[in-house]
């Protein structure tokens, strides 16, 4: 687990450093909003991720006040001390990760004994929001099952990308031999990927739904992924061959168009409210949290007696809109996960302090606008 973080040049801090009690494993950040409770959060996130629970910009994320040009977040666990930073350049800008000082190519390290999870008060949303927002967070839950989604991910991003580039340049002459095989063998990869991606999608979809919660304490939901792919290829025995067929009677439409209109990148996933057999999209905006909230704390009931890796869970803001009756549900479920396994630490985050009374005596808490202002570092 987390034993210590201490953050440099990002966001809003100069240096910020925290010290954890080993039998606490629930931590509060509180304090008026706009302190920086998100940014410690999101600081956590990159040592997991590459571009963190914001998915923000590198150098969006360097302390504007000062004259330097680089971030850096380190925290010491019990395997080690692991780093995650950016340097930018003249011309660009670069990662660095170090374990233990050591500089190291990515974060698989601190991936292979972590697992890192979030909620934002954004993720309140989710169901309003685009099919794009809504693959990013059923992926979190792809990538902590199956480590290899993410660069799955990537590469499929990247040679959409290159596919998209070759149909633009030479958007004339894609009939022409060369570039048509040029494109085959971009496309098949394509489809390899996109396959291997949806079937991922899937399998945790299915599984959140036969596994769900029964117990009353939150709504029961329905969910799938849906998708020309999903719908008209995906289970046939020839998928891969029907896959990289659309694609190629596709290459005039997506050049023109500009996008991938055939694969997992025009994938949504689709939540329905079972006890109202209503779309989560047409649920009240508390009834859409209580989904939420039902399918994240699945996801690890699920995961948290069959992985071994710790597991750190982010909520960020997410108690704001919850009245007592669920804010207190919703402790309940977070001490029943510290309490079930020692692999597991939960970080909230929350303008009030007296909102979290009920995990005094659980709970370390650190008053951030205090931490700012130079005081202690706990409260």
């Amino acid at each position: 687990m987390l034993n210590k973080l201490q953050i440099n040049n990002f966001r809003n801090y100069n240096t910020l450093k925290l010290s954890l009690q080993s039998d606490k494993r629930i931590v509060v950040l509180y304090g008026v909003n706009g302190i920086g409770k998100t940014n410690i959060l999101e600081s956590i996130s990159l040592l997991y991720t590459s571009n963190g629970l914001r998915k923000a910009r590198y150098d969006d994320m360097i302390n504007n006040k000062g004259q330097k040009h680089y971030w850096n977040i380190t925290a010491e666990t019990e395997h080690g001390d692991f780093s995650s930073g950016y340097v930018r350049n003249e011309n660009a800008g670069k990662r660095i990760y170090k374990i233990n000082g050591k500089n190291v190519r990515n974060l698989d390290e601190f991936r292979k004994d972590n697992r890192v999870l979030w909620m934002t008060c954004e993720t309140d949303r989710l169901f309003m929001q685009a099919p794009s927002e809504r693959r990013d967070f059923i992926d979190m839950f792809c990538d902590i099952s199956y480590p290899r989604h993410s660069c799955a991910l990537k590469d499929y991003e990247k040679l959409t990308k290159e596919r998209l580039k070759i149909l633009k340049r030479f958007c004339e002459n894609v009939a022409n031999e060369a570039i048509s095989k040029w494109l085959d063998i971009v496309e098949e990869k394509i489809a390899d990927l996109g396959t291997q991606i949806a079937k991922t999608r899937s399998k945790i979809a299915t599984d959140l739904e036969k596994l769900q919660i029964r117990n009353g304490d939150f709504p029961l939901f329905r969910s799938k992924i849906s998708g020309r792919l999903e719908e008209e290829i995906l289970e046939k025995s020839n998928c891969h061959e029907l896959y990289t067929l659309k694609l190629k009677t596709q290459r005039q439409k997506d050049a023109f168009s500009g996008s991938t209109t055939f694969g997992a990148n025009r994938s949504d996933w689709v939540v329905f409210h079972e006890a109202k057999q209503i779309n989560a999209a047409q649920c009240s905006a508390g009834e859409q949290k209580m989904l939420i909230l039902a399918i994240f704390f699945d996801f690890i009931l699920q995961h948290i007696k069959s992985d071994n890796r710790n597991l750190i869970i982010l909520l960020d803001d997410i108690i704001t809109h919850l009245d007592t009756t669920h804010r207190n549900l919703l402790f309940r479920y977070i001490n029943s996960f510290v309490q079930d396994s020692q692999n597991v630490s939960v970080w909230l985050s929350g303008a009030d302090k007296e909102l979290f009374h009920e995990l005094k005596g659980d709970a370390i808490f650190f008053d951030i606008s205090r931490i700012n202002a130079g005081a202690e570092e706990r409260s």
